[in-house]
């Protein structure tokens, strides 16, 4: 696969695993901290087997994760 094809692909991934977590973060606001933590620990795993670019994916989702505009907060997690 072509570099450009293969940034296309990460990218249309990567979209698809926002969409995926902002559907479950509308009905379980705390299924987002879930996905993060689940997220770091698949990070750890690829990087110790050295699979450098698939652990920066899921670093990125990660990232993604913790983006209050992708991710809002409830009122009920503001109050407490």
């Amino acid at each position: 696969m072509a570099p450009r094809e293969t940034e296309q692909l990460k990218m249309a991934v990567m979209e698809i695993a926002v969409c995926i977590a902002q559907a479950l973060h509308e009905t379980d606001s705390s299924a987002t901290q879930r996905m993060n933590f689940a997220a770091g620990k698949a990070f750890n795993r690829l990087k110790k087997r050295g699979d450098d670019d698939a652990a920066d994916l899921l670093y990125q989702f990660g990232r993604a994760l913790l983006d209050h505009k992708l991710f809002p907060e409830s009122a009920v997690e503001r109050a407490d």
